[in-house]
């Protein structure tokens, strides 16, 4: 486990990276410098209130009265933003590190070189953390990127500083605290502060769902058997050698690209048992490789359930797909009046963690006040650090904003996840293998090397277990892909192509993995094996496809986006064109975007999956192998493991030739001795095999 020293040993990595870029940043016409903006000296009694730093829950909660003066609130994030002329020139930047053509190509910042040219000036912060101080307060940290400010102290001082009140609430039977009232700051202020995240102790959700499992459980109904091909209920838990045949990872890790000298950054509230990444890895035949634990602030310990669910998800599962690559699971734990979650986000990225960060938490974007910016300028900071981020969906299909698990409709109508509604980040939603009308299709009957029995890829339709019927609550839920419309952040310039609808927001998702509990991942728990489902899982499988591409192509890569949705225009044998199903789910009447649906499910909404981009799945899924090549970069090579005939009879007459082995391609050529066979001279061509017919003269054997 890793505590204040890896801060400093981060610090002095993000020093010489400093050298190393230095040269390629300066001069830049985008270059911004942080200039003081705070004129006059604080005065808590000339004040400007800040609009939305409610919760909105709060107008609806029953009201238990202010807490007690005394009551601690720890680690309260102060957002602070940019001038309009550094935000100007960050977008400038951030477009030119994507751009091949300029000298800023992929020079990727540091958190001190992002604070100094985008975060607040050092004349500024001087004046935030003595007004802080002022106040009654003790400051923690500046962030390196100098867009934030931690601090905490007594409810008292917060009423005083901020000019509203601390209440308990009660909030569907849970007990919460926040602020009653937006939230004011001295006008002096005004030019540099947004707000407090947060006020409050209502923190962001797990996205994922443990799904029930065939008779034959060692610990109970929801726990999966040892793993077996066929579940007894037409499903199959879904291993780490399937899901690689599945999205041909495996022609990639044939190819000796398995995210080695590379890391993930996994976000989560509770620390975890290594015990059950160990046996993880051994069971299904993975490398002996433990994850990093960073622990921010004071260590919540193993808190258990559904946080201790997702953390193991998110570790076993990044590093199951990048099988190579160091995870380092960065933990924190929650406070009254922050989400651990988000302050181990806070770390992460300016500390500068790993090159690609996964996260699988959700609040809905009505419902996440100062979150939905913070989130946001962090995102932004990231892909200015070359970090690639990663955010689950959700998993109440257009419903974001409604609980999947609870048995009654859709009742607040279209939401997504705030945070993964930014534009900095790539949005991850779910599919379902469309496998059940002929399993053996595409499933061996038994399981071969490393408990794996998938044959290879397997055809998909928008993930959508949701169910209702109005005769019983039993088994009615939401599950379904995320997807939908962002109501703040602006459509991204890079959001074009077939099938992507008019309009000026950014939509979500981007790309999508399997997600449904029907054939759901395999995960150890508690020293138990469970089948779960959820863009929770589609998310941290993708991020371990990109530390992959970063392998691959040698550098960070930043934010992803414009380059995944060029290759789907111009490289479409990466993506699998999710073109059946939809992410509607059952809805209340008088609901907004609620329209008519099937007799026994009364009313529906959501988006349906179509040709090209959809609000469903986003591009699609991806061919792992086929995206690297067409990402560029390194060039892999076939592995071949067995020819067929071999030897060859010499003839004068051309004879089929099987070539077996892993990473072939649609395209490709191949040369046997010195004649060179084109893609149209192939007789068939699969990821593990290619046949031709070749004419050889004397006998040949390889």
């Amino acid at each position: 486990m890793v505590r204040g020293s890896v801060r400093k040993s981060v610090l002095s990595g993000a020093l010489a990276g400093a050298v190393l870029f230095s040269s390629a940043l300066s001069g830049s016409p985008a270059q911004a410098q942080a200039r003081a903006r705070i004129t006059e000296r604080p005065d808590n009694s000339v004040v400007v209130r800040l609009n939305h730093t409610t919760h909105p829950s709060v107008g609806a909660a029953r009201d238990l009265g202010r807490v007690a003066p005394d009551l601690a609130m720890e680690r309260m994030l102060l957002q602070l933003q940019s001038s309009a002329e550094q935000e100007s020139a960050l977008e400038q930047l951030l477009g030119e590190q994507q751009d091949v053509s300029s000298p800023r190509y992929h020079a990727w910042l540091t958190p001190e070189q992002f604070g100094e040219q985008f975060g607040m000036a050092e004349q500024d912060l001087d004046v935030v953390v003595a007004w802080l101080a002022s106040a009654g307060f003790r400051v923690r940290e500046v962030a390196r990127g100098r867009r934030t400010v931690e601090f905490s102290g007594a409810a008292g001082d917060v009423e005083r500083a901020f000019h509203t009140e601390i209440h308990n609430y009660e909030v569907n039977g849970e007990r919460h605290i926040a602020n009653s009232t937006d939230i004011s700051i001295p006008v002096a202020l005004a030019p540099v502060v947004a707000g407090v995240a947060s006020l409050h102790d209502f923190q962001a959700r797990p996205l994922h769902h443990i799904m029930q499992a065939a008779p034959g459980a060692r610990g109970g109904p929801a726990e999966a058997p040892a793993p077996q091909t066929d579940l007894g209920n037409g499903a199959h838990g879904l291993a780490p050698y399937d899901f690689a045949a599945i999205y041909n990872v495996s022609s990639l890790w044939g190819a000796n690209y398995d995210g080695a000298g590379q890391s993930i950054a996994v976000l989560g509230e509770t620390n975890i048992k290594l015990s059950d990444v160990a046996n993880f890895r051994s069971m299904f035949g993975l490398p002996a490789n433990a994850p990093q634990i960073i622990v921010d602030g004071n260590d919540p310990g193993d808190v258990g359930g559904g946080l201790e669910t997702e953390a193991d998800l998110d570790v076993e599962w990044s590093g199951a797909v990048a099988k190579g690559a160091t995870i380092k699971y960065v933990v924190a734990a929650n406070t009254t009046a922050s989400d651990g979650v988000t302050l181990a986000a806070e770390y992460a990225v300016n500390n500068n963690v790993a090159p690609v960060i996964t996260l699988s938490f959700g609040v809905c974007e009505a419902w996440a006040g100062m979150y939905s910016q913070l989130y946001n300028t962090l995102w932004q900071q990231a892909a200015a650090e070359g970090i690639s981020v990663f955010v689950a969906a959700g998993d109440s299909g257009s419903a974001g904003c409604d609980t999947p698990s609870l048995t009654a409709p859709a009742q607040y109508g279209f939401g997504v996840n705030s945070l993964g509604s930014s534009s900095y980040n790539v949005a991850v939603g779910g599919t379902e293998f469309n496998d059940s009308a002929s399993p053996s299709t595409y499933w061996n009957p038994a399981n071969g090397g490393n408990l794996a029995s998938a044959k290879g890829y397997i055809p998909e339709v928008v993930w959508n277990e949701s169910s209702y019927t109005s005769a019983g609550a039993a088994g009615n839920n939401l599950y379904a892909g995320g997807g939908g419309s962002s109501n703040q952040w602006p459509r991204p310039a890079w959001q074009t192509g077939a099938g992507v609808p008019a309009g000026t927001f950014r939509l979500v998702p981007d790309v999508s993995l399997t997600a449904a509990g029907h054939d759901g991942y395999l995960v150890e728990w508690g020293g138990a094996l469970y089948m779960v489902g959820g863009t929770s899982a589609s998310t941290p499988s993708f991020a371990g496809i990109m530390a992959i591409l970063n392998q691959y192509t040698g550098a960070r890569n930043g934010n992803p986006n414009a380059k995944l949705y060029s290759l789907a225009a111009g490289t479409p044998a990466a993506f699998h064109d999710i073109t059946a199903g939809g992410n509607a789910v059952p809805c209340k009447g008088g609901t907004p975007n609620c329209s008519a649906g099937p007799a026994n499910v009364g009313k529906m909404m959501g988006y349906s999956a179509g040709a090209g981009y959809d609000l469903a799945t986003g591009l699609g899924s991806v061919d792992a192998y086929a995206l690297a090549q067409g990402w560029g970069g390194a060039q892999v090579a076939p592995a071949i493991t067995s020819l067929s005939p071999n030897p060859m009879k010499g003839s004068n007459t051309a004879q089929a030739l099987t070539i077996n082995g892993t990473g072939f391609v649609a395209g490709m050529s191949i040369k046997v001795g010195t004649v060179t066979y084109g893609p149209s001279q192939l007789t068939s061509v699969s990821g593990a095999k290619v046949v031709l017919n070749v004419t050889v003269g004397t006998a040949a054997q390889s």
